[in-house]
């Protein structure tokens, strides 16, 4: 039973399965259709020798007068057929014996006695005398004045006047059972003959499959290495195993990152936890007896559980972005949320000078909360890379369909290497540690989490020496297509 079941389940039975149905299936159709037209043509084979035999009968009597004798009317027909002339009152008054082929007699047709007028005018099917089921196909036919058969050399000629010419379709039935049996008995030996070659063709086809299956459960039990080998015909199994090894790399990709997110975060957190640890040793330990060391131990530690916070909560807002976690969506002013960032940013700097373009309305539909953090990331990034004095540059444009945000500086620049980096977690282009050089390096990898939840992208462009520019491009919101349709 198991076993049933098992084969049951199993891919390749059930397409060998279906493979045979289907072949036995077309086969039947086209055996019954071949039966059927057979046996049409056959008895319109049976209805042409009726036919032919009336048109010779009547013609027979027409050109000889003389009367037919009985053994003449014996040799007129073929084998299986029966002839029986009638009198004007529908009595058979001499008949032929039907025969098969082998020569032995069969029952005549199953004729009304007397037969009446109008009786198989017109070619019909007449049962066997004895049986129920249609055996002949029979025609009655009238002949002209005069028709007359010598029954006997002593005595007067009888005269006729109707013919009845009766086909037996027994042959035609042996023609088709025959080519029924042959045709069941090549159908079998073809179907047993697919199931075999369907057979091996479906073990080569499927071991691919059976290929895929080795090689993920090598995968999933560790060998991360291991791929499926693909070809280069583009086949359906070859589109599979491409998209699985693709699956593979990315969740091999997303458990490297996961394992180096891991490890800068600890790496991050370290850094102010062994800070805050060693100023409460040196109090505990007794050693901070002067109050000016004990309120600058205190400080530092504020400073550092202050900087420890602000990563964590970064780390969250990441945590929350590759969630996919949904956020607030409303009509947001991008050029408004531009001008108070910049305002912010000149109090705070006022040394920089900071020049902001915006074209009214550049409205998006979006988190103004998060999209005032990308504001902020992309103008302290800025800030915090550019020498003293450098001048920064805010614009926010309408771009066809979406809005365009970038943030330009004439800084340093940075060459292509650190420029396609620098969105990446925890990454800094100087490559410090320092907090005091280089920040967390998440800012930039927030400024593209928000953007890619709102349906955006973010580049950079930039060469050494060119500075840099940060562009964010957002589609428009319903609000502000609907201001421009109506223009």
């Amino acid at each position: 039973m198991l076993m049933l079941w098992a084969w049951r389940d199993s891919l390749r039975a059930r397409l060998m399965v279906c493979v045979i149905l289907l072949a036995a299936l077309g086969m039947g159709t086209v055996s019954v259709a071949s039966l059927a037209v057979l046996r049409i043509y056959l008895s319109n084979v049976a209805d042409a020798n009726l036919a032919g035999f009336r048109d010779a009968m009547v013609h027979r009597v027409a050109a000889q007068p003389a009367p037919v004798s009985q053994d003449s009317l014996s040799f007129l027909p073929a084998e299986g057929t029966y002839v029986a002339l009638l009198d004007s009152s529908g009595r058979v008054i001499a008949d032929t014996s039907p025969r098969d082929p082998a020569g032995r007699p069969i029952a005549p047709p199953d004729l009304p006695s007397p037969v009446p007028p109008g009786y198989a005018a017109d070619i019909t099917g007449v049962a066997a005398a004895g049986s129920p089921a249609t055996r002949y196909r029979a025609l009655v036919f009238a002949v002209g004045a005069g028709a007359a058969i010598q029954l006997r050399p002593d005595t007067p000629a009888t005269p006729f006047s109707r013919v009845v010419i009766a086909e037996s379709l027994g042959p035609s039935e042996r023609v088709l059972f025959w080519l029924l049996v042959a045709d069941t008995v090549t159908t079998i030996a073809a179907l047993a003959g697919i199931a075999l070659l369907s057979r091996g063709v479906l073990r080569v086809g499927l071991r691919p499959l059976r290929d895929m299956a080795t090689t993920a459960t090598a995968i999933a039990a560790g060998d991360v290495h291991q791929r499926i080998g693909v070809s280069p015909h583009h086949a359906e199994i070859d589109e599979v195993g491409d998209a699985l090894n693709r699956a593979f790399d990315a969740r091999q990709r997303a458990e490297e990152r996961l394992r180096q997110f891991v490890a800068d975060a600890s790496h991050e957190l370290r850094t102010p936890l062994a800070t805050i640890r060693g100023w409460a040793q040196l109090h505990l330990h007794g050693l901070a007896h002067d109050p000016e060391l004990v309120e600058r131990a205190m400080l530092r530690i504020e400073g550092e559980a202050a900087r420890m916070h602000g990563l964590v909560e970064e780390l969250l807002l990441l945590a929350r972005l590759d969630q996919g976690s949904p956020h607030s969506t409303a009509p947001v002013d991008l050029g408004k949320l531009a001008t108070a960032v910049v305002t912010d940013t000149r109090n705070l700097a006022p040394d920089r000078t900071i020049a902001l373009h915006t074209a009214d309305p550049a409205i998006v539909d979006g988190d103004a909360d998060r999209l005032l953090r990308v504001l902020h990331n992309l103008l302290n990034n800025a800030l915090q890379h550019t020498p003293a004095g450098t001048p920064v540059a805010v614009t926010v444009r309408r771009r066809g369909s979406r809005v365009e945000l970038s943030v330009t500086d004439r800084g340093p620049g940075m060459p292509a290497d650190v420029a396609g980096k620098i969105f990446e977690r925890f990454y800094r282009g100087d490559g410090s540690r320092s907090p005091e050089s280089g920040g967390t390096g998440l800012g930039l990898s927030i400024v593209r989490s928000i953007v890619e939840a709102h349906a955006g992208t973010v580049t950079v462009r930039t060469s050494p020496g060119e500075g840099a520019v940060f562009t964010v491009l957002l589609p428009a919101g319903d609000q502000m297509l609907t201001l421009e349709a109506g223009k």
